[in-house]
């Protein structure tokens, strides 16, 4: 037994260990770690100073492991939060090890050095803990994630993430081969493949998590960026089973006929997962049972693919991937142990793997300064030459698929990004002997340099006004389908929008794809909760919170059965961030229109104001700043439709007065058109000074989009009335002369804007989220009971 063993028996309180010496060995008859904690301040009292200190016991020391470590990340994310600096909460935890790390280099502190690296004789309980942890944060990263992503897969995601993967591989394989007949090599084959596939990978779930710290994981660009991750994802693994299969046939069968049974298994588990939500009442929590299950089969998961496949964690976080996402399970999960490991927990993972590097290499290599060498020189300089070309390939790839240049040069810097994944892969081949010490060293130094450096540049270059624009043009002039969101405040909004859509015509050449999005404020400190009505059915004999919303619209898909397909959610969130939600909605819906209601309610004859809720103007104002698609604003003054009969013709009209959202409410019209029992009329209005230079020849296709709402020859549903205008007032008489003629007015938001039409008008306007023409439809002096339609096309 060595000189620190003997210590620790020594030391040992008097009667609580037998020893037998046995040669040059000892055995203890009674394992001293049956000992968890201390007597306190009676042990050193009664044995002075051969007593064990406090910090010397298992329960003390992970106990004050645990607390140091929590502190010190802690103390890091504040500050950093500070300093503005968007540091992801993974590079504190790293940051901590570290730290600690040096601190362990004062002999003052070699007390200190023990509690986290322990003796060879002592468990390693923070380590095991952390570990845990890690596995726990990829099962719940897998839950967190949206499978249904893989359907939504666009061409520019999949050769970005093709290329983003693939170049840098070959890149690293050729100048492997070139160094290797060039030069003696100080690095080993194997040491090479790790570096080459950690740093052409992009993990899917650190992407995830720095995007989710940077607050931009809804965004357009975020969702092409975490497309492009998973495809990378899909690229290495299938890669390294090829390879593995290549290298030895019969274990390349052995891992392909487990995965086949885990995939099978995968499979009856969602169809569980799903069993369980559909059979949990809707607003009702998840049953206990359900919950331990699914964490089990996580850990199952790892321990599976540990032992027939590589890498556990990844069985972990593909079994996430068969819990259904949001409420209620999967919610569930994320409330009860997200926060607790990570805060708790995983800063073990990152500290302690930290601690292991060999700092006293690295302060060696530092001092000799431009005379790099050997591991450090040949490890470094590859690692630059990778990640360059996966910048680069990235890049360009970006710029081709006509991604801005910024955002292009943000995801180039985005694919390269290192964190906790690649992290636990240097460490699990560090411990199967697969790098050296000084090769662990160098890659972990890299991460932590990375991980620092990447959300910097992002926050640094990315404008997040913008984070919710999307790079393809989102108008309801370039599908013939429309993809809506329909967004209920109150029950008074339900009849409108039913009326509205019945008007727009679903067909067979122009379907129809709701999203109702029924909102509800969230008031004092609740946690925000979103509801998917399609899998969760109302508790028998209670009301969902949404019943009303949720009949009205299924009768209305009833009658429209084969061409509407409707989709009904719940979101209670605070009156702050849900503008937010709506635009993350619309974006990961597709949509190319977001359906508002007007925040003044009229009086049952269409006169008086009965209720005027600027909390939902302000709303409405939000929306149309940031939307990522074409934004309708429905002003209810009745009715959309004759209340005599349902059979009753809709008169609509058109109001055009020259501007781009014009385009978008012709659009709409267009839809319209196809409905029988709509009356359509374009009332164009055309300023004097315009129609004199053109001589008055002006014919119908130039007054409107030729390929929106042409004239037909024999198409009677459709009616145009051009006037002449010199100002404004002659617009207002215009307006108020045929204010009874139809029951419902469209217009675009930026109609006429800046043109003779409304010269005079806009110093009269109430609402500037209707825009000058909007705003006259819906005072109260215009003498009308129609409701107005504003429409506004996606900001650029």
């Amino acid at each position: 037994m060595d000189a620190q063993e003997a210590t620790w028996h020594r030391e040992m309180w008097n009667g609580q260990v037998k020893r037998t010496d046995m040669g040059t060995k000892m055995f203890c008859e009674i394992s001293p770690h049956i000992m968890l904690n201390s007597h306190g301040a009676w042990e050193k009292l009664d044995s002075g100073p051969t007593a064990m200190s406090f910090w010397e016991y298992p329960l003390p020391r992970i106990e004050i492991a645990i607390l140091s470590t929590f502190l010190s990340w802690r103390f890091f994310d504040v500050l950093f939060k500070k300093l503005g600096v968007p540091i992801p909460r993974f590079t504190s935890m790293m940051l901590v090890g570290a730290l600690l790390s040096e601190t362990f280099q004062s002999s003052k502190m070699s007390w200190f050095r023990h509690i986290f690296v322990c003796d060879i004789y002592m468990p390693r309980v923070a380590e095991t803990i952390g570990t845990f942890a890690f596995v726990l944060n990829w099962f719940l990263r897998g839950v967190t994630t949206n499978i249904g992503m893989v359907k939504n897969f666009r061409t520019r995601s999949i050769v970005i993430g093709v290329a983003a993967m693939i170049i840098p591989w070959y890149i690293g394989k050729l100048v492997y081969t070139y160094r290797e007949k060039s030069s003696d090599l100080t690095m080993t084959n194997i040491e090479y493949s790790v570096i080459i596939l950690t740093t052409s990978m992009a993990p899917f779930t650190c992407i995830n998590m720095l995007l989710t710290d940077l607050k931009v994981v809804h965004t357009e660009f975020g969702q092409i960026a975490q497309s492009s991750a998973m495809v990378t994802d899909v690229l290495a693994f299938t890669m390294t089973i090829s390879s593995q299969i290549s290298r030895d046939y019969y274990s390349g069968m052995r891992m392909g006929l487990a995965l086949m049974v885990f995939f099978v298994s995968l499979y009856l588990v969602r169809q569980a997962m799903l069993w369980v939500v559909r059979h949990t009442p809707e607003g009702a929590p998840v049953k206990n049972i359900y919950i331990y299950i699914g964490l089990l089969l996580g850990y199952l998961a790892y321990i599976f693919w540990d032992y027939f496949l590589f890498f556990g964690p990844l069985g972990a976080f593909v079994l996430g991937l068969a819990i259904p996402e949001g409420p209620p399970l999967g919610s569930e999960f994320i409330r009860r142990f997200d926060s607790f490991n990570e805060g708790i927990f995983l800063p073990l993972f990152g500290s302690l793997t930290m601690i292991k590097l060999d700092w006293s290499f690295v302060i060696k290599e530092l001092g000799s300064g431009r005379h790099l060498h050997g591991h450090t020189y040949e490890c470094l300089s590859f690692l630059f030459i990778i990640y360059m070309a996966k910048f680069t390939t990235s890049f360009l790839t970006a710029i081709a698929s006509r991604m801005p240049l910024r955002d292009s040069a943000i995801l180039g810097i985005i694919m390269g990004t290192k964190s906790s994944f690649e992290l636990a892969y240097v460490l699990y081949a560090f411990d199967k002997e697969r790098i050296s010490l000084e090769v662990f060293t160098l890659m972990g130094i890299y991460i932590l340099i990375n991980s620092l450096l990447t959300p910097m540049a992002i926050h640094f270059l990315y404008d997040r006004e913008k984070r919710f624009a999307s790079y393809g043009e989102r108008s309801l002039k370039q599908k013939p389908e429309l993809q809506m969101v329909v967004c209920i405040n109150k029950p008074d909004n339900i009849t409108s929008m039913i009326n509205l859509l019945r008007a727009t015509a679903p067909s067979k050449e122009s379907p129809l794809m709701c999203c109702v999005l029924h909102l509800i404020e969230l008031v004092g400190k609740a946690t925000p909760t979103f509801i998917s009505h399609q899998l969760q059915k109302p508790k028998p004999g209670s009301q969902s919170y949404s019943e009303n919303v949720i009949s009205s619209f299924q009768m209305f898909q009833d009658i429209h059965l084969d061409y509407t397909s409707i989709h009904m959610f719940t979101s209670l969130t605070s009156t702050k961030e849900m503008h937010e939600h709506i635009c993350w909605f619309a974006l990961d819906k597709n949509s190319n229109l977001i359906l508002l209601s007007f925040h003044r309610n009229w009086g049952p004859s269409g006169y008086g104001i009965i209720s005027d809720d600027q909390t939902l103007r302000n709303l409405n104002r939000s929306v149309l700043k940031r939307a990522p698609c074409t934004v309708g604003i429905l002003v209810h003054r009745k009715p959309i439709w004759q209340p005599k009969s349902v059979e009753s013709p809709c008169r609509v009209c058109l109001v055009s007065a020259g501007g781009n959202d014009d385009k978008e409410a012709l659009a709409l019209a267009d839809h319209m058109r196809g409905n029988p029992k709509v009356s359509l009329t374009v009332l164009t209005l055309i300023p004097m000074s315009i129609a004199e230079e053109r001589s008055g020849e002006w014919s119908q296709n130039q007054m409107v989009d030729t390929c929106l709402v042409e004239e037909r020859p024999g198409d009677k549903s459709i009616t145009y009335i051009v006037r002449m205008v010199a100002e404004g007032g002659e617009t207002s008489k215009i307006l108020h002369s045929v204010a009874y003629d139809y029951d419902m007015f469209i217009v675009g938001r930026s109609s006429g804007n800046g043109t003779e039409a409304t010269k005079g008008l806009g110093d009269w306007t109430e609402f500037e989220e209707l825009g000058i023409i909007g705003d006259l439809l819906a005072s109260e002096d215009f003498p009308s009971r129609a409701s107005v339609l504003v429409l506004q096309q996606q900001v650029s």
